[in-house]
């Protein structure tokens, strides 16, 4: 039981670490918007790849965010069953609240065997997005942004799971 309380606390620091971060970027995304929005109206100079860098930035948020979805109980599902299932038959709502988990894990581990890959193939071959010639930007710190999110959720996912096993295998106490 100490090391389940030890481990989440490490990846409560990871996920708060990558909430922030995500967080301090959505200003800066913000600040850019405004600067280019300024300099394209006042000076008729905008920031060229500002549009890119915002698009690749929203991924970027998105993934960086999501396993802090994940711990708070923000993630998006029906919990009308799940709930009343462990009301009136804990065991049945644990067990199903496992499988949920579970198969958010597996979901995680297939992004991941997907998105390794594809960063090791932009980060060895140097690809780039952008337009050629106005403005260009490495691909792999965005891949590797989305493999680090789905590492996190789902050890996330895993973490939720080893709960409900637990609440599964207590004694319930007698009211």
């Amino acid at each position: 039981m100490r090391v389940l309380v030890w481990c989440d606390r490490i990846l409560g620091s990871a996920v708060l670490s990558t909430n922030a971060i995500a967080a301090v970027w959505v200003l800066l995304m913000m600040l850019a918007v405004v600067v280019d929005i300024l300099g394209r109206f006042i000076l008729n100079a905008p920031i060229a790849g500002t549009t890119e860098l915002v698009t690749l930035s929203v991924v970027a948020v998105l993934y960086l965010q999501l396993s802090y979805t994940l711990r708070t109980g923000a993630m998006t599902r029906s919990d009308a069953l799940i709930n009343r299932l462990i009301v009136r038959h804990p065991r049945v709502g644990y067990l199903l609240n496992i499988v949920f988990y579970l198969a958010g894990v597996v979901l995680m581990v297939a992004i991941i065997s997907i998105a390794w890959p594809k960063w090791l193939d932009a980060y060895n071959s140097d690809y780039y997005v952008g337009v050629v010639g106005v403005f260009t930007f490495p691909d792999w710190p965005r891949l590797l942004i989305v493999f680090i999110g789905c590492t996190l959720t789902g050890a996330q996912f895993l973490m939720l799971a080893a709960k409900a096993a637990q609440q599964l295998f207590q004694p319930r106490a007698e009211t």
